[in-house]
Formats: C-alpha cells, structure tokens, sequence
C-alpha cells in the first residue's frame, strides 16, 4: 500500500495547460513594469517645456521692449518739449538785444546823402566817440591819409569829400572838417600875409630894414593848422570824431 497524497483542487486552473517557460516568479513582475509605463507616461514631454519656456521668454521680452519703447517715446517727447521751450527763449529775449547804448550807428548810417553835421550830439566827438561812429578799418585808414595828405596837397579833403560824402558818414565828417580847416588856414594865411607885410614895411623904415623879418610871422597860421591835420589824423585812425578849433564852417 502506497502513500498517495491528494493534490489540492485549483478548479479549472488544472485543466488549463501551462506553458513550458511559465513560472509563478514571472506573475508578480507584470505589475512592476504596469506601474513602470505609467510611471513613464507621466514623465513631462522635454520639447513642450522647452516651447512653453520660449513662449514665456518671448512673452517677457516683448513687454520689455514694449517698456522700453514706452520709455523712450517718453524720453523724446521731453526732449521735444525742452527744445519747443529752448526756443522760446531768443523771443523773450528780443526787447533787449542790440540796443546797449542810447545811441548807435543807425543814426549816421541810416542815409549818408542827408546827414546834417548840425545834428551831431556832443558825443561824436573826443574820446569815447569810437563808440558813436563804429567804423571799419578801411574808413579809418581813408581818415587818416586824408588829414596827412592836407598838409601837402591841400585840397586833397575836397576830394575825398566828393567822393565818399554819400558812402561813409565817418570819411564825409572828417572830410567836411578838414575842408573847412582847409578854407580857414588859406583865407588866415593870406591875411596875415599882408598884415605883417604892411607892418613890417613900416617897421623896416623904422629900423633900416629889420623890422621887414616880421613878415615871416604870417607863415605861423599854416604851421599851427598843420598841427591840428595831424592830431586829427591820430583821432580818425582811434575811430574818434574831432572837431576842429578855429575853423569857420563853410561847408555844413
């Protein structure tokens, strides 16, 4: 008698036939890589973080540059209104410009051909006159030949009187002034000239002949207006207006 012991009664597992490479270990495992593919599948997609980021650095800097847009329409603007308000400011300052003294060379440049020498004010004369008149170079040049000339050609102030009495006020003031010194020193000489001729004569008759050297005193007027010509001239190279002493004015 033989021990035979029963094996347990799965149902219908027994009649099921296994296959050859089955195993109970194999069983347990099938969970594992289940919980593997899902672990996997809620793994993030790599390509949509990367999109996602793009979409959100693109995002950031397109306000950015809108900020930095905004800011720099703000920045043009007021710029735009300091220069509309740099601009106001030569208006306002208008009323003040060019007018640094009471008077100016508007007054004897404004038309040469009717200036009235009468009309001059006390200031277009002596030191400080430069000021007054405001001449150029080329006039004070002219200025001063014309008064140097005078003492050898002694119409050379008529001359210049003619020709630029309609194109310079400061040449046509000098000029007309030693013209009229001109006239007076020629109309004084000629009349000392015969006085002291008169007197020496007489006095010569008186003294044998020695009092006839008084006659050389009548040649006294043209050195003392020669005098007057060069301080003249020293005044029109300075830019001043000088008026001459003991000059009649012929010619106004």
């Amino acid at each position: 008698m033989s021990y035979n012991p029963q094996q347990p009664n799965n149902g219908s597992d027994q009649s099921r036939p296994m296959p050859p490479n089955y195993s109970q270990a194999s069983g347990p495992q099938q969970p594992y890589s289940q919980q593997n593919h899902s672990y996997g599948a809620q793994e993030p997609n790599p390509a949509q973080q990367n999109y996602g980021s793009q979409q959100g650095q693109q995002a950031q800097q397109g306000y950015g540059s809108q900020q930095q847009g905004y800011a720099s329409q703000q920045q043009q603007a007021a710029y735009g209104s300091q220069q509309a308000y740099s601009g106001q400011q030569p208006y306002a300052q208008q009323p003040y410009g060019q007018r640094p003294y009471s008077y100016g060379p508007a007054q004897p440049v404004g038309n040469p051909a009717m200036f009235n020498s009468q009309m001059l004010p006390e200031n277009a004369y002596g030191p400080g006159s430069e000021m007054f008149w405001q001449a150029s170079e080329s006039e004070r040049t002219t200025v001063l030949w014309t008064h140097l000339g005078s003492i050898f050609v002694g119409f050379l102030p008529l001359i210049m009187f003619l020709v630029k009495k309609d194109e310079s006020p400061y040449v046509r003031e000098h000029s007309r002034q030693g013209l009229n010194a001109m006239i007076t020193n020629a109309i004084a000489t000629f009349v000392a000239v015969i006085v002291f001729m008169v007197i020496g004569f007489f006095l010569a008759l008186v003294t044998f002949g020695l009092g006839f050297f008084v006659y050389l005193l009548a040649f006294l007027v043209p050195v003392l207006y020669t005098v007057l010509y060069i301080i003249a001239a020293v005044a029109g190279n300075k830019g001043e207006g000088y008026q001459f002493p003991l000059v009649f004015n012929f010619v106004k």
